[in-house]
């Protein structure tokens, strides 16, 4: 069951999952008009501190490890995180997770090629696990159906969820007419019982910005455009434990001559 969603997953998003080390990434084209709504706490929420720090850590453990070799307290590696990077949030979140683990294993973990930040940060015990989650789409709609390039197509859906969410992902990806990968992916924060809306915005027109020289540019020809939504716990198409695929959905819109 595992691999067989670890391949669907993969094959669909493997140009957003091919670096297990990247999360958060983003189109420039798909944008998240609505902002999910945030869980009452009285603190900081660290599991969004822990993900979207993580490939910072892994760089800067993995370079004191390749300068200094073997590292025999929390303290000489988490220094030199926080000096190396001038964040001492950062510093913090390496010294949380090295004295949970200890140093043999901290490091162990972080040198695993295909770790992914959902799973490092539900390891140290910052981003929750509920591996009886649930999330089924209740609607899903992209309007308008068809328009012109240089159009905004706004893409709405729902889910519900009866058992709650753990900590996961959620992931559009659109199939292009000249096969360009688009994707773009957000962390989803556990939530509670309940139905939840997103709303994101889609704008197809070029990007002035982009160089065919550095990278493949969509030009939003006419034709037929796929989009397909996951949402999961965990990363989506990771082998780790806490990871499963809730949902998906798909439906397309036309760009019109």
């Amino acid at each position: 069951m595992y691999k067989a969603f670890g391949l669907i997953v993969l094959l669909a998003v493997g140009y957003v999952s091919a670096d297990p080390h990247k999360f958060n990434v983003q189109s420039r084209h798909i944008k998240r008009a609505l902002l999910p709504l945030k869980q009452q706490s009285n603190g900081i929420d660290w599991c969004p501190q822990c993900v979207n720090s993580f490939g910072d850590l892994i760089e800067l453990v993995l370079d004191a490890v390749l300068q200094f070799g073997v590292m025999s307290t929390c303290g000489d590696v988490c220094d030199f995180v926080a000096e190396k990077s001038g964040s001492s949030l950062l510093g913090f979140i390496c010294t949380i997770g090295c004295d949970i683990l200890g140093i043999e294993e901290f490091i162990k973990l972080i040198e695993k090629a295909d770790l992914d930040p959902i799973y490092y940060c539900e390891t140290i015990k910052l981003c929750p696990i509920n591996d009886n989650g649930d999330a089924k789409f209740k609607s899903f709609v992209i309007l308008p159906p068809h328009a012109p390039v240089y159009s905004t197509f706004t893409i709405d859906f729902a889910y519900v969820s009866n058992n709650g969410t753990g900590t996961g992902e959620l992931i559009i990806t659109i199939k292009t007419v000249d096969g360009v990968p688009l994707s773009t992916s957000f962390l989803l924060e556990e939530q509670k019982p309940g139905t939840y809306a997103e709303r994101f915005l889609l704008d197809a027109s070029p990007d002035p910005d982009c160089d065919p020289a550095q990278e493949q540019c969509e030009n939003w020809f006419p034709g037929i455009y796929n989009v397909t939504v996951f949402i999961c716990n965990g990363q989506c198409g990771s082998h780790h434990p806490h990871t499963q695929l809730y949902d998906s959905v798909a439906g397309s819109f036309q760009i019109t001559e």
